[in-house]
């Protein structure tokens, strides 16, 4: 069975952690992507790779009472946090299951498929984007948010920032994966047998606030990534967070999240 357990970013509780400040940073774009691809009352959607579970939760909320939400992740730990979540909440339009994104076998079933951030972390994401069309009804929507992660950015330079983008990449590109996806992803799209495709392209970026601190939170976040391939050492990465974290605390800094491609189409 293929899974996504080569994800070079910490999951559990840490990585929810990570995912909910994320997601809060791109709430609006997301929502607006959302709406602008006919997600609405009554509606069902699923959300392939739902990590904390945050897109699911504002899709039930879109959807509301009469629609249904369906959030899959193959991290058990994650799921089981999302379910909480979900109790908490009162929320009852929801239902997560653990599963790997290779293993979803719904069919003709979703007014909108979606996935965030996912597709970049696999070896096969051709594979799943037609599963993710599979799912979806005749006339369904398939929408990915995914990055460009080169075009990642800050200012002034900053070499341990730089540094970081490179550990990154490599850590992706030696599991086989595809930071750079998102300049795929129309093409993807078509190969997938995705009708009437579009795109567009946003990069949020900052000076103050939780968006600013993501690269140091995620270069936290895949150091034993980077540990266990040998891409470098420990004190070489305490550096890198050490001058990370300062430069973020710089109110003169800029730091912008990787360039992320949204694209969308129909299925046939």
């Amino acid at each position: 069975m293929k899974t996504e357990n080569e994800y070079i970013i910490t999951g559990g509780e840490e990585g929810k952690k990570r995912l909910n400040i994320l997601s809060d940073v791109m709430y609006a774009y997301t929502k607006s992507l959302l709406t602008a691809n006919g997600v609405s009352a009554g509606g069902s959607f699923l959300d392939v790779g739902c990590g904390g579970g945050n897109v699911s939760m504002m899709a039930s909320q879109i959807v509301g009472g009469q629609g249904r939400v369906v959030g899959v992740d193959f991290d058990e730990t994650i799921i089981s946090l999302d379910n909480k979540d979900e109790q908490a909440s009162g929320i009852t339009n929801i239902t997560y299951q653990a599963m790997s994104a290779y293993d979803i076998d719904f069919s003709n079933e979703f007014d909108t498929v979606y996935a965030r951030f996912l597709l970049s972390h696999l070896t096969e994401p051709l594979k799943v984007l037609k599963r993710m069309a599979q799912s979806a009804k005749p006339g369904g929507k398939i929408v990915v948010e995914d990055i460009h992660f080169s075009g990642h950015f800050c200012y002034p330079a900053c070499p341990a920032f730089d540094k970081y983008v490179q550990l990154f990449t490599e850590a992706g590109l030696k599991h086989g994966q595809n930071p750079e996806i998102g300049l795929e992803l129309p093409s993807l799209f078509e190969k997938a047998g995705i009708k009437d495709i579009g795109f567009d392209v946003i990069q949020p970026t900052f000076q103050s606030g939780a968006g600013k601190w993501m690269g140091y939170i995620t270069m936290d976040k895949i150091k034993d990534a980077v540990l266990s391939l040998g891409l470098a050492d420990r004190q070489a990465i305490d550096n890198i967070l050490a001058e990370l974290e300062a430069y973020t605390k710089d109110e003169q800094s800029i730091i912008s999240l990787p360039r992320i491609f949204r694209v969308w189409g129909t299925k046939g």
